[in-house]
């Protein structure tokens, strides 16, 4: 397995007016990173993305960074009108994957259960076993697509549709293409699920097309009812630099690497330091780095 970092978590070691794409690549190089995994909702373009694409992977080049894998804020899964708009914008963004030189495309799926008031059930919304032969066949479109570039697609495991391990197998499994997969991210599976991330990692192993790296602790019970006083927001867990929370690293990581996952583990978040965002991303690099060397 190799380490790589997300430019959503990178940029946070510039100043908001310096975030540009081609800065965060540069303090990439900067600091020894070699694999960055770009994230697109973060990377402000105009026009045709894939002209954005040639003249950033240019830059890549020039820096000797490298950009394996690239993260989609597109959601798979809409019904009704959206439905193709966003397909195509998935496809599209297959097409810059390859110009990067990118091997996988991340994607999430829809928040939660869209209905249109004139279809059934509106009011009380869509499970995901009604949701299932909508993201399979989604999944195979867009995964027949990608094969015809050499690009992998890999879903995640995030918010409130999919966002657990057997989510992720069923969809996998269904669809039945070999450039489809899973995005194991071992933090979302506490976070949206409270599922013990040790146990998906070992399910999927076989299914990882890619992972992501973050960590989390809990937060006390008195801090979660003030906090929920305050803002109405209910949130029981916090970003910790990476290894310092409640995740046990070594085991998830240990679980994919014998199960045959040999890909990119990139890290998302590097929680705080008292010496700043720079020195977060330093400390939980290193950590991530240290822990894949030792597990080989």
């Amino acid at each position: 397995m190799q380490a790589a970092i997300m430019s959503y978590c990178l940029k946070n070691g510039l100043s908001e007016d310096n975030q540009t794409m081609e800065n965060i690549l540069q303090l990439a190089a900067n600091e020894g990173i070699e694999n960055v995994e770009l994230y697109a909702g973060g990377w402000h373009t105009e026009g045709d993305v894939r002209q954005a694409a040639e003249s950033l992977r240019k830059v890549a080049n020039d820096i000797d960074v490298k950009l394996p894998v690239y993260g989609s804020g597109n959601r798979l899964g809409h019904i009704g009108p959206q439905r193709q708009p966003c397909i195509d914008a998935l496809k599209q963004e297959v097409e810059v994957c390859a110009i990067l030189g990118s091997k996988v495309l991340t994607f999430p799926v829809i928040d939660g259960h869209p209905v249109p008031p004139n279809q059934p059930n509106a009011a009380l919304g869509i499970r995901f076993e009604s949701m299932l032969p909508t993201l399979v066949e989604q999944v195979q479109e867009l995964a027949d697509h990608a094969a015809q570039h050499g690009v992998e697609v890999a879903v995640l495991n995030h918010c409130f549709l999919v966002y657990l391990g057997w989510h992720q197998k069923w969809m996998i499994r269904l669809a039945e293409r070999a450039n489809a997969g899973a995005c194991v991210d071992p933090g979302n599976y506490l976070h949206y699920g409270h599922q013990d991330p040790v146990g998906v990692c070992n399910e999927l192993a076989g299914m990882a097309k890619m992972v992501r790296a973050g960590d989390v602790e809990p937060v006390s019970e008195t801090e979660v009812v003030a906090e929920f006083k305050k803002t109405s927001q209910f949130r029981p867990w916090r970003a910790t630099q990476f290894g310092e929370g409640i995740i046990d690293q070594e085991a998830c990581y240990s679980q994919l690497a014998e199960g045959g996952y040999d890909g990119y583990v990139s890290l998302k978040t590097a929680g705080s330091s008292p010496e700043g965002p720079l020195a977060a991303i330093r400390q939980s690099w290193e950590a991530l780095s240290n822990l894949l060397q030792r597990i080989g």
